[in-house]
């Protein structure tokens, strides 16, 4: 196993229920002690091969040797005849080592790549069976942003799947492993429908995260605006003016007002425009933040329309409002 594949087992380790982490743990332990003596096997392999060449090299200096000493050369012969033996039984004694202990690599890498599907498949599960929060774009981003993790983490999924197919083929022939491959199918099927839910709600979270970046940013300038008149009406330095210009600047700031009409229909329309659920849609903050600026808005109006009233009285002049704006609601 690549030591790619051991980091990727590695980071969802920290991020498993108890009981499949210690599974995991387990299956991996049992892959290095099996890698572990591979290696080793390998390394003795290798010296087979090397004892194999030295006999061989052994062998013609002794016919060169029995030109001359023919007695002699045959007592030799078959003192290399007999190492050349025993170095062919340890090598194929070493090479079914090998090959069973590949074969329990191949066990243990299918049940660690079903621990880690079977991980992803039960995360999957709880973040796709939760309800989505409506009720701010941030928390929108933040669930998109685990569905994005979600999805990245599958996308090595099918390999594994593939993967496993190969391992149970391997084994087919050594091992009892007609359950394998129901396994894998039931996996890989229960995969894909997760993976599609998974994607399902992605998108939903997109929609509704865009449209509420863009309602949030309407209330905002709203908010702004009404923000803006409230505190010129309330300025300190109006009252100290004449009744004459305090009515004029009031007359202004009801000319400002103007913008009320068209920002409110703006966050109108983001509103209706909203790609969420009809029953989520009235309980959303925003959307109680809106009304209530709304209503701010109209009450200015009303106010400012009451004291030039108030003001042209006092003046002693007929005050006819300049600027007449309708009242509407969110």
């Amino acid at each position: 196993m690549t030591e790619l594949q051991q980091s990727k087992y590695q980071d969802l380790q920290a991020g498993l229920p108890s009981e499949l982490s210690m599974q995991l743990a387990e299956v991996t332990l049992a892959l290095g002690s099996a890698e572990d003596q591979v290696t080793s096997l390998f390394n003795r392999l290798k010296e087979c091969e090397s004892c194999g060449s030295s006999l061989a090299e052994l062998g013609v200096a002794v016919q060169e040797f029995g030109e001359q000493n023919p007695l002699l050369c045959k007592q030799l012969g078959d003192a290399v005849v007999k190492l050349t033996e025993l170095q062919r039984q340890t090598t194929q004694v070493a090479q079914d080592k090998v090959s069973r202990l590949k074969k329990v690599g191949y066990v243990v890498i299918f049940h660690l790549m079903k621990a880690f599907i079977l991980a992803w498949i039960e995360k999957a599960d709880d973040l796709i069976s939760g309800n989505i929060v409506w009720t701010s774009a941030s928390q929108l981003q933040e669930q998109i942003r685990a569905h994005q993790a979600l999805l990245r983490e599958c996308r090595g999924l099918h390999g594994d799947l593939e993967a496993m197919g190969e391992r149970e083929g391997q084994l087919a022939d050594v091992l009892q492993t007609e359950g394998w491959s129901q396994q894998v199918k039931h996996l890989s099927r229960r995969t894909e429908e997760l993976q599609q839910s998974a994607k399902t709600r992605f998108q939903s979270l997109q929609d509704a995260s865009k449209d509420m970046l863009r309602l949030e940013a309407e209330v905002k300038s709203l908010h702004a605006v009404v923000d803006q008149i409230q505190v010129a009406l309330a300025s300190p330095d109006l009252n100290k003016l004449s009744l004459r210009e305090q009515l004029t600047q009031r007359q202004l700031l009801l000319a400002d007002m103007e913008s009320f009409k068209q920002q409110v229909a703006s966050v109108q329309q983001c509103q209706s425009a909203l790609r969420l659920p009809e029953e989520v849609v009235a309980s959303l903050p925003i959307c109680r933040t809106a009304q209530s600026l709304q209503q701010e808005a109209s009450q200015l109006q009303h106010t400012t329309i009451q004291q030039c009233n108030i003001l042209q009285v006092e003046g002693s002049t007929h005050f006819r409002p300049s600027v007449h704006l309708k009242l509407y609601s969110i």
